[in-house]
C-alpha cells in the first residue's frame, strides 16, 4: 500500500488538474457526452412524455399526441368539403337498401359501406343484396389477416361472396387493433397479400376523388403514415335528409356505418372512444390533403438533445460560482422547456414536422445533475481531491 499510494495520489491529482484546466467549452462537451450516455441507463421511456398526458393515456402517450391535442383545441377548425358521414345505427336491411338507393341517385364520388352482415333470416327476401350489386362506386369492407403463410384477405360479411361491388373491396384494418387499447396514430395505405395488393378503405375511397391524383403522395404498399386528427370536422348527415338535399352528398365521398357501436371504438390522440368510421374519415382526409407528418430521425433527435444539453451545461458551468447562478440556470431550463413545447407545436401545426423533444428534455434535466457530478469529482476539495488526500495520509 505504501508503494501504490503515491502513484494513486498522483493519478488523482493529475486527473483533477487536467479536467479543471480544460477550457470551459471542452468541459461542457465532456459533461454533455456523460449526460447522453447516462440517459440510456435511466429506466425511462424516452419516447414518452406521460407527464403531459391525461391519466388514462399515460401508459401510451407520445409528444405528437400532445401537439395534436393543442392543435385541436384551437378555435380554428376546418370542415371537410370532400367527405361526409351517414350514420346507420339501428337500421334494418330494408332501410339500408333504401338509403343506398337514395345515395346512388344523388351521384356521390364514392360510397364506403363499413358494415359487416351475417346471413339474413330469409335470403330470398333480401333487397340489400341487389342494391349492393347495382350501387355505383360502392366500396365494401374486408379485413387483412395474417397466418403462417403470410397476409391474406379475409371477407367479413355475408354479402362478400355473392356481391362484386363496383368500387371493389378494401381493408378496414385500423392500426392499434392488434394491441388492446393501443392508440391509433397511423394508417397503412395498402397491403400486400397473397391475393395481390389490397387498398385500405380510406385509400380506395380517396382514389375516387378528383383531387386524389393531384395532391396525394402515394406511399408504398405496407408503409405507415400518420393520421392528421387535429382541427378537422366532418358533416354528419341525417339519412332522411339525403333525398331532399342531394347537394349534401353530390360529388363527395360518403362513408356509411355505425357511430355508436361499442365494439368499434378506438383510442386516438383526441379521444378514448373514437368510432372506426370516423377514423377512416380522418385517414381519407389525410390522404387527400397530400400532407405527410415527418418524424425526426434518431440522429436528428440526438443532435437536438446534444445541442440543448450543451447550451444548458455551458451556462451552468459558467455561472456555477455566481450567487444568482442556480436561479439563472433554472430560469433558462424552464424557458428551454417552454420553447420546445411551443416550437414543437408550431412545427407540427404549420410545417407537418413531429419534433419529439422527449430525449432533449431528459438530456437537459440530467445535464444540470451531471454538472454537479463533474464539479463534485474534479474541483478543489472534490471527491478525487479527497481520495488523493486520504491515500496520501495513509502513506504518511
Amino acid at each position: 500500500m505504501a508503494i501504490r499510494a503515491p502513484f494513486l495520489t498522483a493519478i488523482m491529482k493529475s486527473l483533477t488538474d487536467i479536467m479543471m484546466k480544460l477550457p470551459l467549452p471542452i468541459q461542457s462537451v465532456v459533461i454533455t457526452v456523460m449526460t447522453l450516455l447516462f440517459s440510456h441507463v435511466v429506466v425511462y421511456d424516452l419516447m414518452s412524455v406521460s407527464f403531459f398526458s391525461p391519466m388514462e393515456k399515460a401508459a401510451d402517450f407520445r409528444f405528437s399526441d400532445f401537439y395534436t391535442i393543442v392543435a385541436d383545441d384551437r378555435a380554428v377548425a376546418e370542415l371537410d368539403e370532400d367527405i361526409v358521414i351517414v350514420p346507420v345505427d339501428g337500421f334494418t336491411r330494408k332501410r339500408m337498401a333504401r338509403l343506398l338507393n337514395d345515395l346512388d341517385y344523388c351521384n356521390p364520388a364514392a360510397i364506403g359501406f363499413d358494415i359487416a352482415f351475417a346471413p339474413p333470416s330469409n335470403p330470398d327476401d333480401d333487397p340489400l343484396a341487389e342494391t349492393l350489386a347495382e350501387c355505383s362506386n360502392l366500396v365494401l369492407p374486408v379485413r387483412i389477416a395474417t397466418d403462417a403463410d403470410g397476409m391474406h384477405t379475409h371477407h367479413v360479411s355475408y354479402y362478400d361472396s355473392i356481391v362484386k361491388p363496383k368500387g371493389g373491396f378494401a381493408a378496414v384494418n385500423i392500426q392499434g387493433d392488434a394491441q388492446k387499447r393501443s392508440t391509433v396514430r397511423q394508417f397503412t395505405g395498402s397491403f400486400i397479400t397473397k391475393e395481390g395488393i389490397t387498398p385500405a378503405f380510406a385509400s380506395a375511397l380517396a382514389a375516387k376523388s378528383g383531387r386524389y391524383q393531384a395532391n396525394s403522395n402515394v406511399s408504398k404498399p405496407g408503409d405507415e403514415e400518420y393520421i392528421r386528427f387535429a382541427s378537422k370536422r366532418f358533416d354528419i348527415i341525417d339519412p332522411d335528409e339525403i333525398i331532399d338535399r342531394p347537394d349534401l352528398v353530390e360529388g363527395k365521398i360518403v362513408m356509411v356505418g355505425k357511430m355508436n357501436n361499442a365494439g368499434d371504438m378506438h383510442v386516438t390522440p383526441l379521444d378514448n372512444f373514437t368510432p372506426g368510421l370516423l377514423i377512416h374519415a380522418y385517414t381519407a382526409a389525410t390522404i387527400l390533403s397530400g400532407k405527410r407528418i415527418r418524424e425526426l430521425s434518431p440522429f436528428e433527435s440526438y443532435a437536438v438533445a446534444a445541442v440543448a444539453c450543451f447550451l444548458l451545461v455551458w451556462l451552468n458551468m459558467r455561472l456555477y460560482d455566481s450567487p444568482m447562478g442556480p436561479l439563472a440556470v433554472r430560469v433558462v431550463q424552464l424557458a428551454m422547456l417552454y420553447a420546445m413545447i411551443v416550437g414543437g407545436t408550431m412545427a407540427y401545426i404549420h410545417l407537418d414536422i413531429d419534433l419529439n423533444f422527449a430525449f432533449a428534455i431528459m438530456a437537459t434535466t440530467l445535464g444540470v445533475a451531471a454538472c454537479d457530478v463533474y464539479t463534485g469529482l474534479f474541483r478543489k476539495k472534490g471527491l478525487c481531491d479527497r481520495i488523493a488526500a486520504l491515500f496520501n495520509k495513509r502513506n504518511i
